[in-house]
C-alpha cells in the first residue's frame, strides 16, 4: 500500500527529531527513524496491527517508543500517516487533532 503523510505528521515528526538532535544525540535520532520506518514497513504488510485510537474510531495508533505513538488512517488504497504524539503530553489534546 501507498503511504501518504500529512502536513501535520511531517510537522510532528520533524518536531520529535529535533528535539532528539537539541537533548539527545544524532544516534537516537536515527534509532528513532529506523524505529518509524520499521513500523511503517509492518502497517504497509498488515494495515490493522494496531489498535484502534480510543480518540478518534478512524484512526490507528502505533507505539513508536514509550515516549512517542505514531497515528494512522486505513484509506482504500492508501494508509495515511496522520500526526506523531508525544505520549506525556495533555491527552485532550490530541482528541482535537484527530478529529
Amino acid at each position: 500500500m501507498k503511504v501518504i503523510w500529512t502536513h501535520e505528521a511531517n510537522k510532528s515528526f520533524d518536531g520529535i527529531l529535533d528535539y532528539l538532535l537539541k537533548v539527545w544525540s544524532q544516534k537516537e535520532a536515527l534509532t528513532f527513524v529506523d524505529l518509524v520506518e520499521d513500523t511503517i514497513a509492518k502497517i504497509k504488510e498488515h494495515p490493522e496491527l494496531f489498535k484502534i485510537s480510543k480518540y478518534n474510531h478512524t484512526s490507528r495508533e502505533a507505539f513508536i517508543t514509550k515516549h512517542t505513538t505514531m497515528f494512522y488512517r486505513i484509506l482504500e488504497e492508501s494508509i495515511q500517516i496522520e500526526y506523531f504524539w508525544g505520549n506525556f503530553q495533555d491527552p485532550k489534546k490530541v482528541e482535537e487533532l484527530l478529529k
